[in-house]
């Protein structure tokens, strides 16, 4: 009788370890960056994200890295407003650096879920989620001008993440 407990444990060992889209959910099939200049300071910035077997509803969790040339610090994450866009849910945003804790470098952490997705020529569902970035820059890289950590502005960097219900982008 020990057998059979080796085997069904064996099994499910195996079933988890399948490559199987309805196993392993969303992955990433590509990220782009994208270089916005502020006065002296030049931000690089993960931009674009694209998943490939995302099942509607599901939450995906993205991380997106930056860094600058002079201190930056984050400020917020949010939709873009724009008419016909398909129903996203944006929670548990998390920024670096924080105000008092300014650097060059930091990311953003959030989870996103699509409540609805539209239909693609080859019958695959996908969707696009608008998002806008705000940092807080030094835009002259003088530590002395601005806030307390020589923040002079706020500055909007426009982000996109992009789900397919296929196992490729379409």
């Amino acid at each position: 009788m020990r057998i059979l407990p080796s085997i069904i444990l064996t099994l499910v060992c195996w079933l988890l370890s399948c490559s199987s889209p309805a196993l392993a959910g969303a992955m990433q099939s590509s990220r782009s960056q994208t270089a916005v200049t502020v006065g002296q300071n030049t931000i690089i910035a993960d931009s674009s994200v694209k998943y490939v077997g995302y099942l509607v509803g599901d939450t995906i969790t993205v991380t997106l890295a930056y860094s600058a040339s002079c201190n930056i610090v984050f400020q917020d994450l949010a939709g873009a407003r724009r008419r016909g866009a398909v129903a996203v849910e944006i929670a548990s945003v998390s920024g670096t650096p924080v105000p008092a804790r300014v650097t060059n470098t930091g990311s953003v952490t959030f989870d996103l879920s699509f409540n609805t997705l539209g239909q693609t020529a080859t019958g695959a569902q996908s969707g696009v989620a608008r998002l806008n970035l705000v940092l807080g820059v030094d835009r002259d890289c003088d530590p002395a001008t601005g806030d307390l950590d020589g923040i002079d502005g706020p500055t909007t960097i426009p982000l996109q993440i992009s789900v397919f219900t296929d196992s490729r982008e379409d």
